[in-house]
């Protein structure tokens, strides 16, 4: 009997530690922040940039180069797979000379193939015409059930102005004022920590770069700390460099998404437009 018990106690012991270590790889996986890195600079007319994901002191990384378009996954610094769809240029092989019996043997294939060339070419002809016969009939009988099928509706006036109709509603504005506020929100958290950067921008005509800066002065980017933006009234030129950090917890997403899901006005939002849609397509 005191064997089982220490075989049961053992297992519990491993059974318990698994157990623990998950629970750590969840914690780990909430509340450690995926840092990201990235830096950019304009070289002969191209913009050139690299960037780097990590989580846990750079245990996974997802990483890109400036001299390659290359994205790769790294586990504690090994590369591990390409993330991007390259294609390899496979090297084509040296033929290796042939010999004279292998030359005569080529010749003697050919003339073969080509005798019987001559016996098949009628009957080649033959099927040709059939094969002609058939596909006419073919595109007579698509052309028929074409005709027969009822045309689908692209666009429904009557389905835009029912949306309309239930965002006006006093409920649906409440919901759509959450969800601004939200993305906004999400934005902001999304934004880098810090960053740096220089721009020196000219489209060549003083009265175009003109109406671009008074654009770009309407953008709380152009006024955050570090950015330079440069006008050039004279030539048209386009240079920048410059890098940004920051980071993401995906606590921070996860309480989003159930913040959310629980607001019962955007629930109601979303279940009206579905209504609306089913409507329209029945």
């Amino acid at each position: 009997m005191s064997i089982v018990l220490a075989i049961l106690k053992w297992i519990g012991i491993v059974l318990g530690g698994i157990l623990g270590l998950l629970l750590i790889l969840v914690a780990l996986f909430f509340l450690v922040p995926v840092r990201y890195h990235a830096v950019f600079e304009s070289k002969d007319g191209k913009i050139l940039y690299s960037f780097r994901f990590s989580w846990l002191l750079r245990l996974l990384s997802l990483r890109k180069k400036k001299t390659s378009d290359a994205i790769r996954l790294y586990v504690l610094g090994i590369p591990i797979r390409n993330l991007s769809e390259g294609k390899k240029d496979g090297k084509k092989k040296k033929e290796k000379p042939k010999s004279f019996g292998q030359i005569k043997e080529q010749e003697g294939e050919q003339a073969e193939e080509q005798a019987e060339e001559k016996v098949i070419e009628p009957q080649k002809e033959q099927k040709k015409v059939q094969k002609k016969e058939d596909g006419l009939r073919k595109k007579k009988s698509v052309f028929r059930n074409k005709k027969k099928k009822p045309k689908k509706k692209r666009f429904s006036f009557g389905k835009v102005s029912s949306i309309i109709s239930i965002v006006r509603e006093a409920e649906s504005k409440v919901a759509l004022r959450r969800l601004r506020g939200e993305i906004v929100r999400l934005i902001r958290y999304l934004s880098p920590n810090r960053i740096k950067g220089r721009f020196l921008i000219g489209t060549g005509d003083p009265a175009s770069t003109g109406l671009l800066f008074g654009g770009i002065s309407l953008l709380p980017f152009a006024y955050q700390k570090g950015i330079k933006i440069s006008p050039d009234f004279d030539e048209k030129v386009f240079e920048a460099d410059g890098y940004m950090k920051g980071r993401i917890r995906m606590l921070y997403l996860i309480r989003l998404i159930i913040r959310i899901y629980r607001d019962k006005e955007l629930r109601m939002l979303w279940d009206n437009i579905n209504q609306v849609n089913k409507k329209e397509a029945a």
